[in-house]
């Protein structure tokens, strides 16, 4: 049984990735936790100590706590029955870590709308959330049918982990799964070192999971532009892959991952 947190706020972006998770619960064997993080800073300054920020701070976590119980009763016609949402009040980031790490949790989805900005997700990314998670993290961008899923390796990424994670998180559940390699086109063209290299690291992929029971539909090298492959991934429902060391510096392989409009599964670097 997968033990999913879920990170929850009022908003769209909230709503639509507790969707994705019950969806996802009706494929793969999983719970499902809540959580919401009322951020002080957010709320502007907190006045005094004692009582008065105790008295504040209660006020600000029944807020939240109304808030969420909202957004989760417009979702209950799409949702199995979900625990109490554990209201916290903190730095979201130094929260969700903690509870990840204290409950260990095998996974930990959370809401981002897609954006043709990419400033958000490259702050998202470079995170503490996102590089010290404690287990893989999905990113929902959008809502979309889970039936077809690309597993995403490029180079300087070890696609033993990425491939292990993904069977050990869609242990059971009936889709279709494609292989893709991402490569940087250079100048003066693709050398035939580095496409024995792709397609190496591609049959090693498909081996493993092979082995893990998935027999992928194709295995396959894409070389263009992060904007002209974007268009590529609007039919999966989640695309796996990791950002390694690519979170601390732009790179055509990050752009590529804000580019893509569907769920994406970050594997622990």
């Amino acid at each position: 049984m997968l033990k999913t947190l879920v990170s929850l706020n009022a908003d769209l972006a909230s709503s639509i990735a507790l969707r994705y998770a019950c969806r996802m619960g009706t494929m793969v064997k999983m719970t499902l936790q809540t959580i919401h993080v009322e951020d002080p800073a957010a709320a502007g300054h907190p006045p005094g100590t004692g009582w008065v920020r105790r008295t504040w701070e209660k006020s600000l976590l029944k807020a939240g706590e109304d808030e969420i119980a909202q957004l989760i009763q417009a979702e209950r016609p799409s949702c199995p029955p979900l625990a109490l949402t554990k209201i916290l009040i903190g730095d979201p980031e130094e929260e969700i870590l903690r509870e990840l790490e204290r409950e260990s949790y095998d996974l930990f989805i959370e809401g981002e709308l897609y954006s043709f900005s990419s400033a958000s997700f490259y702050k998202k990314m470079r995170s503490r959330l996102y590089k010290d998670a404690f287990c893989p993290v999905i990113l929902v961008k959008n809502l979309m049918e889970m039936g077809r899923i690309a597993v995403l390796l490029a180079d300087d990424m070890n696609p033993s982990g990425v491939v292990k994670t993904f069977l050990k998180i869609f242990n059971g559940g009936v889709f279709d799964v494609d292989l893709l390699y991402y490569r940087v086109q250079q100048s003066g063209g693709q050398t035939l070192h580095n496409q024995e290299h792709a397609e190496s690291v591609l049959s090693s992929a498909r081996n493993l999971l092979v082995e893990g029971g998935r027999v992928p539909r194709e295995g396959r090298v894409i070389q263009d532009s992060p904007e002209k492959l974007s268009d590529l991934f609007k039919d999966y429902g989640l695309v796996v892959s990791s950002i390694n060391d690519l979170a601390d510096k732009k790179s055509h392989m990050m752009e590529l991952l804000h580019r893509i409009p569907s769920p994406i599964l970050f594997c622990p670097r």
